[in-house]
């Protein structure tokens, strides 16, 4: 034990200081007393459900994430069980990001540095606060950072295991949100033919050719149940309830609502086949012949999303009768905001330096397109608070530091490993 903790004293201090923090946050907000359930919950658990109960994908969550979810089902647990599952498996990806994203930081920073980078993230409050709520973005910012961080293995060590992990764990990613499916293909373009068929030809190459079947898999099952070769109908959906509505409402002048309105309606009488084919017309029908308030709902959303607080501060309520919890939640939601809006800015600033600057590694250069690649896609929704930014926190704090460790070598130490 002493030998353990003289070899990793700062990934030690980072966990104690983590549940340190835990506790806190827990004490002035009363999480483990909150009974509220996020709206889209019951997707994932009816998605665990299809999974373990019907052997078929869900129309809405993909396989992966309904297998990592539902797990306990497998051995006949109640659904109610699910939430204290899926809360620890949160909880300790949450702490692997945490030390990964330290041991990542170690290859461009001193200790010191990368140590206070990490402290920086452990207080992100939307990071930490959806650990507790029934969702996938914990699980998918996981899956990123590991999938980035043996990208950096490998061009550091030119072992072509650690690649293709990197791109079996990426791949296996679009079956935890398909959005990731732009960024696999992505890093195909830039780590070129080259790299390309060194992982083709090696022996570690079935753990790519593994992950492609289980995807190809998924796909062919959704064809089979629900009409079309997609990984999910969750783009379509969103695209047409969220930003195509609310291009047509500031067309329309009428006030968007999320829910319940004319579109919404008419989009539920659609068979699920076909929603794919109406979301694309209307995509082709809002950008062609209704232009501008198809971009001024698209950057309307972007401002949304970078410049709000995590939505369960307005769902948590006073369950021990505290005289202060009002005024703590308003102050740690007023802190939630401004985190999102320093992440969102310094993000999109710092991510398109490094993706525009010529001589640059291919690893900074696809952490930087993953990051405006997420940002811009998280328009396509909104009044989601900062649910869609926290996935890329890490992958922003990377570039920081990276840019932070540039700018002041007269002062810096050299970085220790």
């Amino acid at each position: 034990m002493k030998n353990f903790i003289e070899r990793f004293p700062y990934q030690i201090y980072l966990v104690v200081v983590g549940m340190v923090w835990i506790y806190v946050l827990n004490f002035f907000l009363q999480i483990s007393h909150q009974d509220y359930v996020y709206p889209d919950t019951e997707s994932y658990i009816r998605a665990s459900e299809d999974f373990y109960f019907s052997f078929k994908p869900n129309y809405i969550r993909p396989s992966l994430i309904a297998a990592i979810n539902g797990f306990p089902l497998l051995f006949g647990c109640a659904k109610t069980s699910l939430f204290l599952w899926n809360t620890i498996v949160n909880l300790a990806l949450w702490f692997a990001t945490v030390i990964l994203l330290f041991t990542f930081l170690l290859r461009l920073t001193s200790k010191k540095q990368a140590f206070f980078i990490a402290l920086i993230y452990i207080f992100s409050l939307g990071s930490l606060l959806i650990v507790f709520e029934f969702l996938s973005e914990t699980v998918f910012s996981f899956f990123l950072l590991v999938s980035f961080f043996l990208f950096q293995k490998h061009s550091e060590t030119r072992k072509t295991f650690y690649l293709s992990f990197g791109f079996g764990l990426l791949i296996l990613s679009v079956l935890i949100k398909p959005v990731s499916l732009l960024l696999f293909l992505s890093v195909c373009v830039f780590l070129g033919i080259k790299q390309l068929s060194k992982v083709v030809r090696s022996s570690s190459s079935l753990l790519v050719y593994g992950s492609i079947c289980i995807v190809l898999f998924h796909i062919y099952s959704m064809k089979l149940n629900y009409g079309n070769y997609t990984l999910s109908y969750i783009d379509s959906l969103t695209y047409y309830n969220y930003l195509g509505t609310k291009a047509d409402c500031f067309k329309n002048g009428v006030k968007f609502s999320q829910s319940n309105n004319y579109r919404s309606r008419y989009f539920n009488k659609v068979s699920l086949s076909e929603t794919k084919k109406v979301a694309f017309e209307d995509l082709k029908n809002q950008v062609n012949g209704n232009t501008f308030n198809f971009f001024k709902a698209y950057f309307s959303n972007l401002l949304i999303n970078s410049s709000t607080a995590s939505g369960y501060f307005y769902a948590y309520q006073n369950k021990t009768g505290s005289s202060k919890f009002e005024t703590n939640k308003v102050l740690f939601r007023g802190f939630s905001r401004l985190q999102n809006m320093i992440y969102s800015l310094f993000g999109i600033m710092i991510s398109i330096y490094y993706f525009l600057r010529k001589k640059e590694s291919k690893i900074i250069k696809i952490i930087s397109f993953s990051i405006i690649y997420v940002m811009a896609i998280s328009a396509i929704s909104c009044d989601q608070g900062d649910r869609f930014h926290i996935v890329i926190y890490p992958l922003i704090l990377i570039l920081i530091s990276k840019f932070i460790q540039e700018n002041s070598k007269p002062f810096s130490v050299l970085p220790q490993r």
